[in-house]
């Protein structure tokens, strides 16, 4: 249960992970898309109203050019259908001032400078007069912005636009376009002055970029498609990871204790064979004997003498073969090995058990990896052993809250590694009896598992004893050599 939360856990996190990082890649990406939009549309609105500019400065040096011979123009028809910006023109004779004081002054500082200049602002309403003084005679227009903008080549929405434009002349200012005002964690500004010399406004435009620009449609898709990765990783792992835990069951299950079974009948077989043929002999001797007539005793009570040997014999191989494996070579195939390692891949193991019957599993380990001396394979057989005769324990007697305890205490040059369970325990009548061979409680077993695990025990140098705990259970202990680090 606890492997699924982990599971769980670690997936929930890497999605979130994803997600966040796929929502930063997006929103930069647009975000980008949406300044370089800002950016283009602000240099196509500089490079209108600077055109419309550079046409003020036109219609007066034509103006002073051709020098129209009226004394006063409201309203020239031609220029008005031209230029619709161009609300009046007003001609004046160098010899004489302007009647207006500004225009005057507007006047001389033409002379000055040679180009026209421009006075009478009035940037709230959008109007202005441009004058250029001339000879003899100087001129001067009346202008009015609004009409100066092509809004059919305009990049922004005349009304309800997002973007905020205003044109700029020392303190006064004409917004264009009001924007939007509303928060937004990103803002776009451009600021420039338009290249007419004597019209020099600046254009500022500015956007805010709301959370409701954000690409959140992008974002919910990228997550939904982290979670249905992360998702078959997950499966995909999980596959792989029952396919690897069912081949190390089979080998440990089949290939190892089939074969050890088999091994152990073969030499059963080989080894009692001898024997058996001699007590059938004498035996059959024996019979031959006591029907002559009369029955020649002497000799049929020699034959029955070597059949007792025979059958002791007989018993003594049984007794060999079951110790064989721990003259069989094992002990010289001990090496120092980490049992914490062991344990936990024998744990590993069985965990779908556990979770299936759903087995509570507590483990008291020592901080620190304890090494032992002994067999990786013996030494995770002997675990698996112990550990599934408490799960079948547990699921043969239908406990409600079934539990398994594994303990590990070094001691002074051993290590106890305790098996306990919560189950009805070992009947007081068979504790003795629990690693005979072939002796079992169970229908489907064989009797061999923990007589083969004494068996291993012992041949690595240590023990496995059972007993029931006075709390409640049986209790396993396999007593092992144990490393110290300073000689590992």
């Amino acid at each position: 249960m606890r492997s699924r939360h982990r599971t769980f856990l670690y997936g929930f996190l890497i999605w979130l992970g994803l997600s966040l990082a796929g929502a930063t890649v997006l929103t930069r990406a647009e975000l980008a898309r949406q300044q370089e939009a800002f950016t283009v549309q602000s240099n196509i609105a500089y490079r209108l109203l600077g055109q419309r500019l550079a046409q003020h400065d036109a219609i007066l040096q034509m103006l002073a050019l051709l020098q129209p011979p009226v004394q006063r123009i409201e309203r020239l028809g031609a220029l008005e259908a031209m230029f619709p910006q161009v609300m009046a023109i007003y001609r004046e004779e160098s010899d004489i001032a302007w009647a207006n004081p500004q225009w005057q002054q507007a006047q001389l500082q033409s002379l000055k400078t040679e180009r026209a200049v421009l006075t009478d602002v009035r940037l709230a309403q959008g109007r202005y007069v441009l004058l250029a003084a001339a000879h003899p005679a100087s001129f001067a227009v009346l202008l009015d912005l609004n009409a100066a903008i092509a809004w059919d080549e305009w990049p922004f929405r005349r009304n309800g636009s997002p973007v905020r434009v205003v044109l700029e002349w020392q303190d006064q200012q004409w917004v264009i376009s009001p924007g939007l005002d509303h928060a937004g964690p990103v803002v776009f500004q451009s600021g420039k002055t338009l290249a007419s010399p004597s019209q020099r406004f600046q254009l500022h435009t500015r956007r805010v970029v709301s959370y409701a620009d954000l690409p959140w449609g992008q974002v919910a898709l990228f997550a939904l498609a982290s979670a249905l990765l992360v998702a078959l990783i997950i499966y995909v792992r999980k596959q792989r990871e029952q396919t690897l835990r069912a081949q190390e069951l089979l080998r440990i299950g089949q290939v190892g204790r089939l074969n050890s079974l088999g091994e152990m009948a073969a030499g059963l077989a080989h080894e009692l064979n001898q024997p058996l043929t001699s007590v059938l002999a004498n035996t059959q001797a024996s019979l031959r004997l006591l029907q002559e007539d009369p029955p020649d005793l002497e000799p049929a009570r020699e034959a029955m003498a070597h059949s007792v040997e025979q059958i002791r014999r007989a018993a003594s191989v049984l007794t060999r073969l079951r110790h064989s494996l721990r003259e069989s070579g094992l002990a010289d195939q001990c090496y120092p090995l980490s049992l914490t390692q062991v344990l936990e891949e024998s744990v590993h193991l069985l965990m779908p058990e556990l979770e299936r019957h759903g087995i509570t599993l507590e483990k008291r380990l020592p901080p620190h990896d304890v090494d032992v001396v002994g067999e990786p394979v013996a030494l995770g057989q002997i675990i698996h052993n112990l550990l599934n005769n408490a799960v079948s324990a547990l699921g043969a007697a239908q406990i409600s809250h079934p539990r398994i305890w594994i303990e590990v205490l070094p001691r002074q040059g051993r290590v106890v590694l305790t098996v306990r369970d919560n189950g009805p325990g070992i009947d007081p009548q068979h504790l003795d009896r629990v690693f005979e061979p072939f002796f079992t409680t169970r229908s489907d077993g064989l009797g061999l598992g923990l007589s083969l695990s004494e068996s291993l025990a012992q041949a690595m140098g240590g023990g496995l004893t059972a007993f029931n705990d006075p709390m409640g259970g049986a209790v396993f202990a396999l007593e092992l050599q144990r490393v110290d680090e300073e000689s590992s």
